[in-house]
């Protein structure tokens, strides 16, 4: 006869407690933190902590890409709007 799905848990639990081992719930800190209001202001005063020794090149580069970034957001939400 086979055990049910509680029964086999309770024996794992009953064999894993024999072998010396316990049941515990550990909690950790989540990588992504939870989004926060920001202004204007605060973005580009922690843009500029971020990028502080970055040279021009790079700079450049991730400015490009975060303006393509908000350009085609704005261009998403206009095609929601319109549905």
């Amino acid at each position: 006869m086979d055990y049910t799905n509680t029964e086999r848990q309770r024996h794992f639990r009953e064999r894993m407690y024999k072998a010396g081992f316990k049941k515990a719930v550990i909690w950790v800190k989540r990588k992504e933190p939870s989004y926060k209001e920001m202004t204007l202001t605060q973005f580009v005063k922690e843009l500029r902590k971020i990028v502080k020794n970055w040279d021009s090149d790079n700079l450049s580069r991730l400015l490009n890409l975060l303006l393509k970034i908000v350009k085609s957001k704005k261009e998403e939400e206009k095609k929601f709007k319109k549905m």
